[in-house]
């Protein structure tokens, strides 16, 4: 893993982290080391030396509200707000935490502390009307990453707020021949028109795969899920490497999006974004809908959460 200006690499005997406080506080890289070979193999995608755009990252958080809000309008409390669409689809996507540079407070050989202050961002890269803070905090051990993120309401009124992450975890490891499988409970798939929830959550044969650990294959997926238990395991069977994602509990919302080339094949890559809100929740919630995930911070609030993801043998 090349590091970029900026990086700053965390690293134990099998880990290997790098984040960039400029680039968003995004993951510009996450490898772990085979323990019979010594050798490092990428586990997220790794950033490009050449990439300039957080969304190239290995992982980017979403802050103050995740995935899709429709037409980059929502409602809150009895007014309307525009926000700047930055999606082909009309569509303002991924909150702009990610966009914005964050500031590092403090480190360690295995620790970063990065805050984040609306208060401070240029004007051209605001794109929510209410000022908010963020705090996110990595950690590595022997054989683990954790992610502590947070939002807390620096305004004089109460917010809505949502977060999450967006890793691209890599279809092979080791070995050219892993089919990676993915298991995961959630209790239900949104309906959608272009990623936009038209209807409650439905349990379907995807949701039933995902409970029984089958190989991801090439769905096509860009869907989001309720009732996600907070827990999700990642198994590269030829690599003999297992990844375990234990999120916190407000973290129960997940997205999983499974690109597919121009050929139409599968993408090396698959996202599982464990998230506290559905697409839209904004709208959702001022439509009165329950189980959004929204949450609304008073002044001084915070919502915290945690992602830590674990690797170990199969066998």
């Amino acid at each position: 893993m090349n590091t970029r200006p900026g990086d700053i690499t965390l690293e134990l005997e099998r880990i290997r982290l790098a984040v960039n406080p400029r680039l968003g506080g995004s993951i510009t890289g996450l490898m772990v080391k085979d323990q019979h070979t010594s050798r490092w193999t990428p586990v997220l995608r790794t950033m490009s030396p050449h990439a300039d755009s957080p969304s190239d990252a290995g992982s980017f958080v979403m802050a103050p509200w995740t995935n899709r809000i429709k037409d980059a309008v929502f409602k809150h409390d009895g007014q309307t707000y525009t926000l700047r669409s930055n999606n082909s689809d009309g569509s303002a996507i991924h909150g702009y935490a990610r966009d914005a540079p964050w500031k590092i407070t403090d480190r360690s050989p295995i620790t970063a502390r990065l805050v984040l202050d609306s208060r401070t961002c240029e004007p051209e890269l605001i794109n929510y009307p209410f000022h908010f803070g963020a705090v996110q905090r990595f950690e590595i051990s022997p054989d683990a990453v954790e992610i502590e993120l947070s939002i807390t309401n620096l305004d004089a009124h109460p917010i809505p707020v949502g977060c999450g992450h967006h890793p691209y975890i890599h279809r092979h490891l080791f070995s050219d021949d892993d089919d990676l499988r993915i298991k995961l409970d959630v209790d239900g798939r949104y309906p959608t028109a272009g990623c936009i929830p038209t209807g409650e959550p439905i349990s379907d044969d995807v949701c039933t795969a995902l409970g029984k650990g089958e190989p991801i294959g090439n769905p096509g997926l860009d869907d989001v899920f309720s009732g996600f238990g907070g827990q999700a395991t990642f198994d590269w069977n030829a690599s003999n490497t297992r990844m375990t994602m234990s999120c916190s509990s407000n973290l129960n919302h997940v997205v999983i999006y499974t690109p597919r080339d121009e050929s139409g094949s599968a993408n090396e890559f698959v996202c599982v974004e464990p998230v506290t809100m559905v697409n839209n929740g904004f709208n959702r919630l001022a439509q009165g809908q329950n189980g959004t995930g929204v949450q609304m911070l008073a002044p001084n609030e915070s919502l915290r959460t945690t992602m830590r993801l674990a690797f170990s043998s199969m066998k």
